[in-house]
């Protein structure tokens, strides 16, 4: 007798065959928002005898008719990913060698595209998404008392920044003004409070237990290998310092003197924070006004970074998520160089990362203290680096996004009442800068201006043509060329190494699919923010050579990196889903940490092989003329009387003094004002360029018992002649007549 009843058989073979929907059918899903699944192949093969006979055998095996014996065989789903990173890679390292054509590479972008895409569609891995935890909206509330001295403070602020000087009063009342506008619209109880009641349930004398788990060990390990490439070598890798180090540090100096401005004139003008923190470094760790001083404040603002960065991708798409991305950023080049450098780029996505992270969770979960330190966060970047201006224009693009889709239903009038109090919170901590801006405009918008506009030479086109082919020549920096500025980059490779960029690449296809599927604006927002980052970058329309860039395009780092380790998260998942057995996860780990090996492989080449090598090539050796300098002057002759002639396109004279431990002198004189050496009684030291033949010609005129010499560098290109005169040449016209005697 059959298990299987008569009109159950009956149902199943006369119910009518459904028509398979066409291409024009599934395009036409698209266009309407609700694409329609496409066919897999258990569909097309399932027989419907029996329900047994339905259920899919084993993922990598086979049952032969009439045989017992199994035999392998790899099915579609166990393949799309791995072929599609396979292709991504190649076609990356196919650009970044510059091997054969690039619409080679091209074409195997797309196929990569194409496989992982259908991969994700058919649900070949699983991406977790955002951890939806709202929390219910109350009526909108705030403090009136703090508000009130908010305001107030808020005004004597702006009024006592007139000065551009952080005195002690303006401190005093900036201070009081941020924290009476958070605690004006702070929900719940006050964070005071909070702490104060956490620390008195402290149990003192208790036992302490202190428990880590193995994913905290991981973060842990990941954090360690990142700090490690961050530091190794700091003092050496770059090694030398170019005249932009000169100028900041003669602003770290006006710092350590007393003179602490809101916003530094020298050198078109720049934002504070970088040379309080120098100021910081240089006076507690005892490092002085050095390379190193303005190194160990950018490697850690690049390390502070990480974080953010992996609780950015939690919160998008899970820890696995979050901790590939922070991985891949702390080994790579891109933000490595730009926080070795010395300068003020890390800066920019110091504040982007928790920007982000405060925006997304604060929106998604609806907590309003949360957006109140976004807007702390974003105030907060302003004093920072120039290009982080443009982080408020794409906080209140995301937060515009959310506001145009579906979680934010029902929310969006009380959600938008809190980014307006965000915004106020942000404003009260631009204030002292805010009060520079209005009052000399042209010098806190100066740099920018000679960008964007014609301030300094006119725009070489069309401005929005040139926009349209900058933003171009920006989205081809990930892939192709990332400008031509050695100080801060490889010049003419790409911004990332071949491994991460065909990541990148397929991370953005990940989104995007996602996006198609689940309409997350989260996804959405990753994707659009990359271009906007780096408009400080593309709007250089005066000077299009300077564009791409790597430090004013840095905060793109943030999605970039998120992007990319959303594509190695997606190993792991597809090996819990494609292999069977306990050890599926195991084999996941292992390709996802061979993949990771080969990219920190490449990014430790092109940071401690290629950029260091480059590097000398490009920088003169100042250090080595200040040891030169230095070791005279602590020997047998002064500080006072030493001397670099000046030559075009030769050593910054300021960089020599700062090596030798004078940061506030000019060793640069020039070839008519020799003459005046004839008054010193002191042994005196010159250095020339090597090519300066007529400057060592009236040298040895004028002082025939000085005698030169030729510093050997290890560069040849970067030797230099010193030139010494004895104490018994500089006594003028008697000097000559002694030498005679």
């Amino acid at each position: 007798m059959s298990d299987t009843d008569p009109h159950d058989r009956q149902r199943t073979f006369d119910t009518p065959a459904v028509a398979e929907p066409t291409i024009w059918d599934w395009v036409k899903s698209w266009l309407r928002g609700r694409p329609l699944p496409l066919p897999g192949p258990a569909e097309e093969a399932a027989p419907a005898e029996s329900a047994a006979e339905m259920e899919p055998a084993p993922a990598e095996f086979e049952v032969l008719p009439g045989s017992g014996a199994r035999e392998p065989r790899l099915s579609a789903a166990q393949l799309r990913l791995p072929m599609a990173l396979f292709l991504a890679f190649t076609a990356q390292l196919g650009l970044e060698r510059r091997l054969g054509s690039a619409g080679w590479s091209l074409l195997l972008y797309l196929a990569a595209a194409a496989l992982v895409a259908w991969a994700m569609w058919e649900q070949d891995f699983e991406l977790p998404g955002p951890l939806v935890r709202p929390s219910a909206i109350g009526p909108f509330t705030y403090r009136p008392a703090f508000l009130a001295l908010a305001v107030v403070t808020f005004g004597l602020t702006y009024l006592t920044s007139g000065d551009n000087l952080f005195d002690g009063i303006t401190v005093t009342l900036w201070f009081v003004s941020i924290v009476a506008i958070l605690y004006a619209f702070w929900e719940g109880e006050l964070p005071h409070r909070a702490m104060w009641r956490k620390v008195r349930a402290l149990r003192w004398g208790a036992a302490w237990r202190l428990e880590i788990s193995t994913w905290t060990w991981l973060v842990l390990a990941v954090l360690a290998v990142s700090t490690y490439l961050r530091v190794a070598r700091l003092a050496e890798v770059p090694p030398e310092m170019v005249s932009d180090h000169a100028e900041k540090l003669l602003d770290v100096v006006d710092v350590l003197n007393g003179t602490r401005r809101i916003f530094f004139p020298r050198n078109t003008g720049r934002e504070a924070l970088q040379f309080y923190m120098a100021a910081a470094t240089a006076k507690w760790l005892g490092t002085g006004i050095s390379h190193l001083t303005l190194k160990i404040g950018t490697v850690a603002a690049g390390l502070i970074t990480l974080p953010f960065i992996y609780l950015l991708g939690r919160e998008i798409a899970g820890r696995e998520t979050g901790l590939a991305a922070m991985a891949l950023a702390g080994i790579g080049y891109w933000p490595n160089v730009i926080s070795r450098v010395g300068l003020r780029f890390p800066l920019y996505p110091l504040f982007v990362a928790p920007a982000f992270y405060l925006l997304v969770r604060g929106l998604r979960r609806g907590e309003r203290n949360t957006l109140l330190l976004c807007g702390l966060t974003v105030g907060a970047g302003l004093h920072g680096y120039s290009p982080t201006r443009v982080l408020p224009l794409v906080i209140a693009f995301g937060a515009a996004l959310w506001l145009m889709h579906g979680p934010s239903k029902g929310r969006r009038l009380q959600v938008l009442t809190w980014l307006v109090t965000a915004g106020l919170v942000g404003l009260v901590v631009l204030a002292p800068l805010l009060r520079i801006a209005i009052d000399n405009p042209e010098l806190v918008n100066y740099r920018m201006a000679t960008r964007m506009g014609s301030a300094e030479r006119p725009l070489p086109g069309p401005a929005w043509q040139i926009f349209l082919k900058n933003a171009a020549k920006a989205l081809a920096m990930f892939a192709w060329d990332n400008g031509e500025v050695w100080v801060n980059s490889i010049p003419h490779r790409p911004a990332l190494d071949w491994i991460t960029g065909g990541l990148f690449h397929m991370g953005l296809v990940l989104l995007a699919v996602r996006y198609a599927r689940k309409r997350r604006w989260e996804d959405l927002f990753l994707v659009l923010s990359i271009p906007l980052l780096q408009l400080p970058s593309t709007l250089s329309l005066a000077f299009p050579s300077e564009n791409p860039a790597t430090n004013r395009a840095a905060g793109a780092i943030v999605p970039v990196f998120l992007a990319a380790g959303l594509a190695m998260a997606s190993i792991p998942s597809w090996a819990r889903k494609s292999v069977t057995g306990p050890r599926s996860r195991l084999y996941g780990g292992a390709l996802a940490l061979a993949i990771f090996a080969l990219a920190a492989r490449a990014n430790y080449r092109l940071v401690f092989v290629e950029y260091q090598n480059l590097y000398r090539l490009s920088a003169w050796n100042t250090s080595d003329a200040g040891a030169v300098i230095r070791g005279f002057a602590t020997s047998i002759g002064s500080f006072d009387t030493a001397h670099v002639v000046a030559y075009p396109h030769w050593m910054d004279t300021r960089l020599v003094a700062m090596n030798a431990g004078v940061p506030t002198r000019d060793y640069a004189i020039s070839s008519d004002q020799f003459g005046a050496l004839h008054e010193e009684t002191r042994p005196q030291l010159l250095l020339l360029h090597p090519e300066d033949l007529d400057s060592l010609a009236a040298l040895r005129d004028l002082f025939p018992q000085g005698y030169a010499t030729r510093w050997a560098s290890r560069l040849p290109s970067k030797d230099f002649v010193i030139f010494f005169i004895p104490p018994s040449q500089a006594l003028g016209g008697d000097a000559n007549q002694g030498a005679g005697s």
